[in-house]
């Protein structure tokens, strides 16, 4: 993305005229003393020296600029999933935002907040969320496992399955099956 609309190479700065090229400059953010670079697109007067720090960007570049302070501060805090990644699994999944929060949970405006680096998500949300990067196919809306729309899973015959064995392994076997499988009985007491 060093040149996403074939702009020109070359262009003088409009503070001092000097040419700036365009490229990729490696910059350094620092958030609570953790130091983080990262690759800026734009039109540079010195792409390999860091003391010189004079440039022009364009929005896409701004883009890259404003992902990166997310990704640090959330770097900075030690967060296992950070923004870019959580948009990825979400975009992977075919999700928009608010599908995203209706299918993992978290409220209305969850994705919008993890993906901002305003919230990280829980240790549970992002141990589905890693789940989900593993396979999205089980969290796509209108793949069979999600109603179109709605975000209510389907049980498929090898879900039932799998929860009828993982019930019938469990303590609650006994009670699961008296409640949904045995025909009902009338007991009659003589008093």
């Amino acid at each position: 993305m060093t040149n996403p609309r074939d702009y020109l190479d070359e262009i003088q700065s409009a503070e001092n005229g000097r040419p700036l090229r365009r490229g990729v400059k490696l910059l350094t953010l620092s958030v609570d003393g953790h130091r983080f670079t990262y690759g800026q697109p734009g039109w540079w007067a010195s792409i390999d020296n860091p003391a010189d720090d004079e440039g022009q960007l364009t929005d896409e570049d701004n883009l890259i600029r404003a992902a990166a302070r997310r990704e640090a501060r959330a770097t900075a805090k030690h967060a296992t999933l950070t923004p870019l990644v959580i948009r990825a699994i979400r975009e992977v999944c075919k999700l928009s935002q608010q599908d995203a929060a209706r299918v993992f949970g978290g409220g209305p405006k969850a994705f919008e907040k993890y993906e901002s680096g305003e919230v990280a998500p829980s240790s549970s949300m992002t141990r589905l969320l890693l789940l989900a990067a593993r396979r999205p196919e089980l969290f796509r809306k209108g793949t069979g496992l999600f109603r179109k729309g709605i975000g209510a899973p389907m049980i498929s015959a090898a879900d039932a399955e799998l929860i009828s064995e993982t019930v019938r392994k469990s303590s609650v076997g006994p009670i699961y099956e008296r409640i949904y499988h045995s025909e009902p009985t009338l007991v009659h007491e003589d008093v």
